[in-house]
């Protein structure tokens, strides 16, 4: 009997610990950022948001074509704004602040290269 009760007390004492801890993890905050990314067509669209499609702690992110808008909603104890910018130029785009290295926009299918003043296509 004095074993079901020792049993009991720690399954109450873990219980409780449990449920202090639960809501700790639900307390994670997001942010959103939206900033300017460069680009042309939908190609542009894909190569943009790739890297954040499975990323932990992006709960998403999206760049609109026509407003050169990117949106993205993410755990800034994860990831910041200005690497989500790093990331982004990684991948051949200029931001409003940081800009993609010449050899990585080189990369660039040729209907992507924004620099070059084509004009917004449909791929």
């Amino acid at each position: 009997m004095r074993t079901l009760g020792v049993l009991l007390a720690l399954m109450l004492v873990g219980s409780g610990v449990w449920a202090q801890q639960a809501p700790a993890a639900k307390e994670r905050s997001t942010v959103t950022a939206t900033f300017t990314v460069y680009g042309n067509c939908n190609k542009c669209k894909k190569n943009i948001e790739r890297p954040f499609k499975d990323m932990s702690g992006v709960e998403s992110a999206t760049w609109d074509k026509k407003t050169k808008q990117f949106t993205i909603t993410y755990d800034p104890a994860l990831l910041t704004e200005r690497r989500i910018k790093e990331i982004i130029a990684e991948q051949g785009y200029d931001t409003d602040d940081v800009k993609a290295s010449d050899e990585a926009y080189n990369k660039l299918p040729k209907c992507c290269r924004y620099r070059d003043g084509n004009p917004h296509n449909n791929h």
